[in-house]
């Protein structure tokens, strides 16, 4: 847009977004956003993909930003719209991903007054700051650049999260008596803290048998060079959480993965003299912090100055951008030589052999699948796992994360929001294979985004695993309450029929064989494809999956 072309509203966001690198949003139109996806309508080079629920679109832009390690961007509507993105944007938290939520809000002149005016929320700010990171409201025009500005910048900051603006329907159109100019602010870590470097220094140098443990802090900070560099000089065994998992190839011999809450970790940590987190939370379902034995010597290196606090303590915390602070010990470093033994390498690699048996000798026919999609998804395959039995007990272990921003799951645990996910990882990069992993109950809450993948016809390979039920859940009924089944259970639901009425063609699995051969077409052919596994037929897990794993 030309200096001497007055914007409106929002037409400033969206050459804000444009600046920023960002074309893509995600979307319900409603009364109270509509001059907003008018603005897009007009715009050449912006576009907004049309969701089917305001949770749907929220979980797109996060598949987005996750996939691509840009803000997401999604728009919905004021008052029940917002507040359906609510549950979505939890999600965005829990996986600290920088994320941008437009909502609109009633006309100015109606805002808390409570005369029941259409779409009218009460204290919608107040829920969409809980939801999330922070939350504004737009009420001078002349303001939208710098909210923007400041949004931007929260939503990146690590730790990393969503923010929602609210703007009155009409003030969207409103014009501004200038265009914006704007600061090009660029988002900085946390401040340093590195007093503590040379001590730090001093405990990698000497360990003789550390383990390195890192999360999605170091992948949301873009830490693969560096930490590549601190795993090569170290040369100890890597732990992953969910979120970490990539940011080295887990193909390794030293890469133990996400198994961080098996019994022969714990007694790898037991045996550890150093164990040194990288960007991790420690999620309790992840490493049974407080339970789990950990070293004296706990290096901690995060940008959130809360992280050295949490349920695994640390001895020593380094605060700051988590590039920069692996720049700083390397610099440090310089050409000093750490001290790990060989025979220490030779037990982690023993350990990573040894769960990953054990979990594949509980899979029962599901070893058969999951070896096939370990064989046959290629590197630069995005997986993304929905919450159900399948990807909690084998698929976010077993199937081998080769590249960062190549697994995503659902951070909060809430079911229902993979297949969203997935509709904006492909988006992202529409020319990538797309794997989404779904059990019957999640997809049944977002049935409708198969309308959206269909219609665009996205590539997406959705592999549904049917049990008809809560497959968890159920699990733990059996297991803790005498089989006592309530809320878990359901009729058969005609998944392959309404996949293909949405233009989704559609392979069926009844015995565990025939899921390469589906797999293999699904990936060859590059259009929608459900492959539908029929878990009555193929048979239980030899195990069953109800509860933390590693217990």
């Amino acid at each position: 847009m030309s200096d001497s072309v007055v914007p409106t509203v929002a037409e400033a966001i969206l050459e804000y977004l444009l600046s920023r690198g960002i074309d893509t949003a995600f979307g319900v139109i409603s009364i109270h956003n509509i001059a907003l996806y008018d603005a897009a309508a007009r715009h050449p080079r912006f576009r907004i993909i049309s969701a089917r629920s305001e949770q749907g679109a929220v979980n797109m832009a996060t598949g987005w930003a996750r996939a691509s390690g840009k803000l997401g961007v999604a728009i919905t509507s004021t008052g029940t719209g917002a507040g359906n993105a609510a549950g979505a944007l939890v999600e965005a938290w829990s996986g600290g991903t920088p994320l941008l939520h437009l909502t609109g809000q009633v006309a100015s002149a109606y805002l808390d007054r409570h005369w029941g005016y259409i779409h009218e929320a009460k204290d919608q700010l107040g829920m969409l700051s809980a939801a999330g990171k922070a939350a504004w409201r737009l009420s001078d025009p002349e303001a939208i650049g710098g909210l923007l500005e400041e949004a931007y910048a929260t939503a990146g900051q690590a730790p990393a999260g969503p923010v929602s603006i609210e703007i009155p329907v009409d003030l969207q159109s409103a014009p501004l008596r200038r265009s914006p100019r704007l600061s090009r602010l660029q988002v900085e870590g946390s401040p340093s803290r590195l007093d503590g470097l040379a001590e730090a220094v001093e405990l990698l140098r000497n360990a003789r048998r550390p383990v390195l443990w890192v999360g999605g802090g170091a992948v949301a900070a873009g830490a693969f060079a560096e930490v590549a560099w601190l795993w090569e000089w170290l040369k100890a065994p890597l732990l992953t959480s969910q979120s970490g998992r990539g940011i080295v190839s887990e193909e390794h011999p030293l890469c133990l993965g996400y198994f961080g809450s098996y019994p022969e970790v714990a007694e790898l940590l037991a045996e550890a003299d150093l164990l040194v987190s990288v960007g991790t939370r420690f999620r309790t379902n992840e490493a049974n912090p407080g339970r789990w034995p950990v070293p004296a010597a706990h290096l901690n290196i995060d940008a959130d100055p809360r992280a050295a606090c949490r349920p695994v303590g640390a001895s020593l915390g380094l605060v700051g951008d988590v590039r920069a602070v692996l720049q700083a010990i390397a610099e440090a470093v310089g050409d000093q030589k750490a001290s790990s033994e060989e025979s220490w390498r030779e037990r982690a690699r023993a350990v990573r052999t040894a769960v990953r048996q054990r979990l594949v000798d509980t899979l029962g026919p599901y070893a058969e699948i999951a070896a096939a999609l370990a064989a046959r998804l290629p590197e630069d395959a995005i997986v993304v796992r929905d919450v159900t039995v399948h990807t909690s007990s084998w698929a976010s272990r077993l199937l081998p994360v080769r590249r960062p921003r190549t697994a995503i799951h659902a951070a909060g645990g809430g079911i229902g929001q993979g297949l969203a996910m997935a509709i904006g990882a492909q988006v992202a990069f529409p020319e990538r294979p797309v794997v989404a992993l779904v059990g019957d109950g999640g997809l049944l809450v977002d049935l409708g985004e198969l309308s959206v993948m269909g219609d665009l016809g996205l590539p997406i390979v959705v592999i549904l695993f049917d049990d008809r039920g809560y497959g968890v859940l159920r699990n733990i009924q059996d297991r803790e309450y005498a089989g006592r089944h309530i809320g878990v259970d359901w009729r058969r639901v005609d998944f392959p029929a309404i996949a293909q009425a949405m233009g989704i063609g559609v392979l069926t699995v009844e015995q565990a064989g025939e899921f390469a051969p589906a797999l293999a077409r699904a990936l060859s052919e590059r259009r929608p494809w459900m492959i539908y596994v029929d878990t009555e037929k193929v048979g239980p897990m030899r195990v069953p999956f109800g509860g933390p794993p590693g217990r």
